[in-house]
């Protein structure tokens, strides 16, 4: 796919900044319920393989 500049201050990697460089941003958002939704699977998962010993406990806190 080749190399990708990314800043140095971004919270992502290459992949999204692929994604900015040739996609259209618009003034879209997704709505609250459906980003808290996404936020309870993710917290949920952590919690599920924090248990099944898939995660220590300290990425689990850092994800829930």
């Amino acid at each position: 796919m080749g190399e990708v500049r990314v800043p140095k201050q971004a919270l992502y990697s290459a992949q999204t900044q692929r994604a900015v460089n040739n996609f259209a941003m618009s003034n879209l958002y997704m709505p609250r319920g459906f980003v808290r939704s996404m936020g309870l699977i993710k917290q949920a998962a952590a919690n599920a393989n924090h248990e099944l010993g898939l995660l220590d406990q300290k990425q689990a806190l850092a994800i829930s």
